[in-house]
Order: C-alpha cells, then sequence, then structure tokens
C-alpha cells in the first residue's frame, strides 16, 4: 500500500494505492474499504482498477487534511475475480503534513493606537538653534490613528528618519510585497528641497542569497525642486491626499533573501507626511 503504514508528512494530494495478491472484484473491493477521517469521493471517479484490476487506486475529489492521522482498513469482504474473501482485515495508517506557513505580515505599524512609535528609531537632524522635526499620531477624517511626521518652515535644511529592523528570512520562492498608505501636505510654498532632498522616502535594505546588500528606494515629490531634476526612483504624487503604494520586492534582481530593516525619510526645509497601515507581507 502506499502511503505504507506509519509514514508521515504525506503531502495532502495523494491518492491512496492498494495492491493487491490477484485480480480482485470492483464492488466488493470498493464496498470493503473504510478510510477515517472519511475522505470525500465521488463515484466512480474516485476509485480506479490497474494491471488487471490488481491495484485499487482511491482518488479523494478534495485534498486531505493537513497533520491528519488516516487509517486505511479494507475488510475481509473483499473478493477476488474468483469469488474468494480475504482471509482477515487489514488495517494501516499513516499521517499528512503539516500545513505550510500561511503569509507572514511583519507587524512595521508599531502600536500607533497608542500613540507611540514601538519598534521604531527615531533621528532628526538640523542646524544648531532651527526647528526641529517632530512626529505624533493623529487622527485624520475616517483614520482614527495615523503617524504624522512634520516640520514647520525654516531657513535651513534638516532630515529625520523612522526605521524599523526586520531581520527576517524570506523563502526563495513566492511573492514579497511592501505597501504602505501616504499623504503629502504643503508646509514649504512649493519651495521645499535643493538636490535630491524629498519630503518622503522610503529605503528597504535586504541581502541577496549570497549575503551582498542591496537598498530598494522610493521617493515621493509634489513640486520640482528648485535646483535640478527629480531621481529615477521618485514619484509624484498628489499633494493632500491619500494614496496606497505597494511594491512586488520578488521581481527585484537580485532578488531578496533576507530583509534588513525599513526606514521612512523626510527632508527639506519643511515638510507634512502621513503614514499608515505600513505591511511587509510574504
Amino acid at each position: 500500500m502506499y502511503p505504507s503504514d506509519g509514514m508521515q508528512y504525506v503531502p495532502v494530494d495523494t491518492a491512496i494505492h492498494i495492491v493487491f495478491s490477484e485480480p480482485m472484484d470492483e464492488a466488493s473491493t470498493i464496498q470493503s474499504v473504510n478510510v477515517s477521517p472519511a475522505l470525500q469521493l465521488v463515484y466512480p471517479s474516485s476509485w480506479q482498477f490497474l494491471n488487471n484490476k490488481a491495484i485499487m487506486v482511491i482518488v479523494p475529489a478534495k485534498p486531505l487534511r493537513y497533520s491528519t492521522t488516516y487509517k486505511v482498513v479494507v475488510s475481509r469482504s473483499a473478493r477476488d475475480s474468483q469469488g474468494v474473501e480475504m482471509q482477515q482485515d487489514y488495517s494501516w495508517s499513516f499521517t499528512t503534513a503539516a500545513a505550510p506557513p500561511s503569509p507572514v505580515a511583519v507587524p512595521v505599524n508599531g502600536d500607533f493606537a497608542a500613540g507611540n512609535i514601538a519598534g521604531w528609531t527615531w533621528r532628526h537632524s538640523e542646524a544648531a538653534g532651527s526647528r526641529a522635526a517632530s512626529w505624533s499620531v493623529v487622527a485624520d477624517g475616517e483614520r482614527q490613528h495615523v503617524l504624522k511626521i512634520s516640520r514647520p518652515p525654516t531657513f535651513e535644511a534638516g532630515s529625520c528618519s523612522l526605521e524599523q529592523r526586520i531581520d527576517a528570512e524570506l523563502p526563495a520562492f513566492g511573492l514579497v510585497f511592501l505597501s504602505f498608505d501616504m499623504r503629502l501636505d504643503d508646509y514649504t510654498l512649493k519651495e521645499y528641497t535643493t538636490g535630491s532632498t524629498y519630503p518622503l522616502k522610503v529605503v528597504l535594505t535586504y541581502l541577496d542569497r549570497d549575503g551582498v546588500e542591496h537598498s530598494f528606494v522610493r521617493s515621493y515629490y509634489f513640486h520640482l525642486p528648485l535646483e535640478g531634476g527629480v531621481d529615477s526612483f521618485a514619484e509624484f504624487v498628489e499633494l493632500g491626499k491619500w494614496t496606497s503604494r505597494s511594491y512586488n520586492l520578488s521581481t527585484l534582481v537580485p532578488r531578496p533573501a533576507f530583509l534588513k530593516s525599513l526606514r521612512f525619510e523626510c527632508s527639506g526645509w519643511a515638510w507634512t507626511a502621513l503614514l499608515d497601515d505600513i505591511r511587509l507581507v510574504w
């Protein structure tokens, strides 16, 4: 028989094979087999006879259950093609594989609902005596708890960042997504940056399968900078409007094998950035 007696980690899409010593009578053999827990079977497609009816294959209409021990009993009422019954019942059992891990979502949002940024590291930099950036958890319309990062208008450039360590190994296959909701507001009188500074940037640091470090970067703007153009990884967003961003990281070359950290950066003379529903899922 297959799966054999005591076999473990059996795939849930398996069929049950029973090999007899000689050709069998179909009707009595089908009636003699009992599987517990019961399988979902459809007559006649769930029963197949091969090798001149010496092999019986039971094909469940639906996969078996995960992490379940099945007992199969062939009662002595099974007859061969000459009408001779088996001398005694025969039984065995096997256990199916555990369920695969469900998609993982890293809780990167922190405890915004409690008014803090648990799990995040906050940093800011500005000239001595200049206004500093700050964060707060606020309500915004129907959103009860969103993270607001802001700096009032000033004449000196500054920056801040919010970073969370991930330190998670990724599977070799399957999808990996980074997603979040964002809104940019205008503190800047349309003059918010010089060079490659942006009111909001996201940086995901990861390792490939060879241990080489890489960064996935996207930045966001609503007015062109005073000097120079925008970077190739910059995306335009509509001012004052919530927008969702989702990135399929599994398409990156090289593919991420280990996620190190996720960081949001703000820079320039002034900014207001709101973040919500930050997720890393695989």
